[in-house]
């Protein structure tokens, strides 16, 4: 139910390098604002179901931002990401170069209905000296057992939409607790002032989450942050995004196979 929360990135399946971040494990610094601030529509699932409305509204082609990533992974908890992701909606392309806490990847490109329909990677480290771009299943089980998510599921979009399906489902089905924490400022998205949304289910579903926090940027109604834990408190998976540019004038090979060579 929560594979595309966030809808965001894989690891390649190469040889590993050693990683630049620390194991931090914190979670963000969200800090009360107006926690009294009503809700726009009042009740979660009916704002979630606005946010969607709106995303459609905004005219939205595409956008650079920066993402900040840490997840468990195989039970153990990864070093923290900074990653600055291109984005286009038609056809899909994803194009993420890593800022920091590369394991295995300095880059990576997908564009739907393009390269075979491969996901293409620079390897990081002496990897990348020897190899330029390799090519991977975009979904297959080296991506997913190296990653939470796939290229495939990236988007602020895809991320709200499937956020609003799950939460409704759960709500009708009244299988989880449903809460509006307030605005708060969130370090990680870039201090931006955020309506702070937070699901708890009964009994731990996929991948053993149990909470979910959700942030929804106040002024533009994107969710910019996700943060997903397990029923003991253990951080199974986190993502922020700041920086955020709209419709930005991408490089005229942006999304092709020279982008990972520059």
């Amino acid at each position: 139910m929560y594979r595309q929360l966030a809808c965001l990135p894989f690891c390649l399946l190469l040889a590993p390098v050693p990683p630049a971040a620390v194991l931090s494990g914190a979670p963000p610094q969200a800090a009360p604002v107006a926690a009294e601030e009503p809700l726009p529509g009042g009740d979660v699932v009916a704002f979630l179901e606005k946010c969607v409305q709106r995303y459609e509204q905004q005219g939205i082609h595409g956008y650079r931002v920066i993402l900040h990533k840490q997840e468990r992974i195989g039970g153990k908890l990864q070093p923290s990401e900074e990653i600055e992701c291109f984005y286009r909606e038609k056809p899909h392309s994803v194009f993420m170069h890593w800022l920091r806490g590369q394991r295995k990847a300095e880059s990576s490109l997908y564009v739907e209905g393009e390269n075979a329909g491969k996901m293409l990677a620079r390897p990081a480290g002496l990897a990348g000296v020897l190899v330029k771009v390799v090519e991977r299943d975009v979904d297959g089980e080296d991506a997913r057992q190296s990653g939470r998510y796939t290229m495939k599921e990236f988007g602020l979009q895809a991320a709200v939409q499937k956020t609003y399906r799950d939460w409704k489902a759960a709500k009708e089905k009244g299988t989880s607790r449903i809460q509006y924490l307030g605005v708060r400022k969130v370090r990680e998205a870039g201090d931006r002032l955020c309506y702070t949304l937070r699901r708890t289910s009964a009994e731990p579903e996929e991948d053993g989450v149990s909470e979910v926090t959700i942030y929804i940027d106040k002024e533009n109604w994107l969710q910019v942050g996700s943060v997903l834990k397990a029923e003991d408190g253990k951080l199974i998976g986190e993502y922020l995004f700041h920086d955020l540019h709209i419709n930005p004038e991408f490089k005229a090979n942006q999304f092709q196979r020279s982008a990972l060579t520059p």
